[in-house]
């Protein structure tokens, strides 16, 4: 699929396809097991880098001009030190609000974990790899949306409508529940596109966007340590 076509996918038929799904649901599948569920979410992304592999080979794209430069720019160690400062402000904010949780407040919390497409993990081996997939997951989006989207949108387009064009396409690929969630979903995601098309790094970007997620582990370990719970957070 050659750089032509690629971003179509990206801009058109991925957000087009959350949309569609968000309007017409289909109905539930069956509970899978951790493992099972996790590889399910991943197995069409895994098809989808594959894809992109073979794109940004015949494109000659490296590995800087996608934003995954080691050491990152400037822009990008800045951007991985306030990446570090913000998340151990919010990790002091939750440890407060965890500390002030009442009965009640867990129960809801398990509760929106039930609603998660996949299953937290249980197990090591579960946590293991619950943790490969979100990493990659996580990665992935930001290499695909921003990284690659950028580089072959801006020369067509000028950067500032290369960066809307990416940052709305991948809020609408969230899918519609509500005008506050699609609207959050579009200002996150121009939010993220806007840094990286100051900094040129995915580095920063992929920590914090790998951080919610990742940290969903903690909270079930936290809410499992509460016994009435235990039922709640079990998949």
């Amino acid at each position: 699929m050659p750089d032509s076509l690629l971003p179509l996918y990206l801009l058109l038929f991925l957000p087009l396809k959350a949309l569609w799904r968000s309007r017409y649901p289909a109905p539930p599948k069956p509970t899978l097991p951790a493992l099972q569920s996790y590889w399910r979410q991943s197995r069409f992304l895994l098809v989808l880098l594959g894809v992109f592999a073979l794109v940004a080979w015949r494109g000659n794209h490296s590995v800087k001009e996608l934003g995954l430069a080691i050491p990152p720019s400037p822009g990008g160690v800045w951007g991985l030190v306030c990446a570090g400062c913000l998340l151990a402000v919010l990790l002091i904010v939750d440890q407060w609000m965890a500390f002030r949780m009442t009965e009640e407040d867990r129960v809801k919390q398990a509760d929106k974990l039930g609603e998660l497409p996949f299953p937290m993990p249980r197990t090591g081996v579960e946590t293991i790899a619950y943790i490969a997939m979100m990493l990659a997951m996580t990665a992935s989006w930001e290499l695909l949306y921003r990284g690659y989207l950028l580089l072959v949108l801006a020369p067509l387009t000028g950067m500032p409508l290369a960066v809307a064009l990416a940052a709305v396409a991948y809020g609408a690929a969230h899918g519609y529940k509500n005008p506050w969630q699609f609207a959050g979903a579009i200002a996150i995601a121009l939010a993220f596109t806007v840094g990286y098309a100051l900094t040129g790094s995915l580095w920063w970007l992929i920590v914090l966007h790998a951080a919610t997620p990742l940290s969903m582990v903690y909270v079930v370990r936290r809410l499992k340590a509460a016994a009435p719970l235990d039922g709640a957070v079990s998949p």
